[in-house]
Order: C-alpha cells, then structure tokens, then sequence
C-alpha cells in the first residue's frame, strides 16, 4: 500500500494535474483575446508568461521545487500552450506588429520568447534545490 504521508512536488501535482494549467490556459486565452483585438499591437510578454505560468503555479502552491523531470514536463506544457496560442495567431494573421529580435518577424518573436519562457519556467521549477539532491 502507498505511503499516504509522500506529499512530494509531483505526487501533489499528479493528484491534479489540471489545476496547475488554469494559469497558462488563462494567459494563453487571454493573450488570444488582445491580439484578435489588435493584431497591429504585439505582446511580448505574452509567450513568455504562458510558457512559464505552469511552472510559476507548481511553486505558488508552496510545493517546493520540483525534479529535473517534473520541472521539465511543467516547462513543456507550457512551452505547448505558448506554441497552440501562437499557432492559432500566426494563422489568422494576428502576429503583425513589430519585434523585439533583430531578425524576423511578430511570430518568430513569439516562438524564441516562449522558447525562453519555457527555460524560465524550468528554472522557477527548480529553483532552491540543494546541490545534494
């Protein structure tokens, strides 16, 4: 029988594995919403905070931090919300201010930011583990 006292990161997380999404699916909604509003404005912060925002709901659950896997399965999810958020811009041609990146365009921007955001994300994850786990 399983030990009822584990209250690791990941076994709280795998008891529900949606709630920590809310944030990035939120943001990810919401990053939609303006950008159909404006198409002309881009918002950068927007990939890079859907990225993260899985990790960054892990930790503000006062979980701790998490495993190199945990953390890199929150960091992909929500790299995958950040590039369907995007996709579904790019497509309906909602991606067409300016950028921040020498090189390219609004959707390429989205795409390095929240390839960014996913690293950030790995490193909230992660952060504060001793150096003997």
């Amino acid at each position: 029988m399983p030990d009822k006292s584990d209250s690791s990161p990941e076994r709280e997380a795998a008891r529900g594995p949606g709630k920590v999404l809310f944030l990035s699916l939120g943001l990810g909604a919401l990053w939609i919403f303006l950008a159909f509003n404006s198409p002309e404005t881009t918002f950068h912060l927007g990939p890079p905070l859907v990225a993260a925002a899985v990790a960054m709901s892990h930790r503000s659950t006062g979980s701790g931090p998490l495993s190199n896997p945990a953390a890199a399965g929150a960091a992909v999810s929500g790299l995958t919300n950040a590039l369907v958020a995007t996709a579904v811009l790019a497509f309906n041609d909602k991606l067409e201010g300016g950028s921040l990146l020498p090189f390219g365009d609004a959707t390429v921007e989205a795409l390095v930011f929240a390839v960014g955001g996913a690293v950030v994300g790995f490193v909230i994850g992660i952060w504060g583990r001793g150096s003997a786990e």
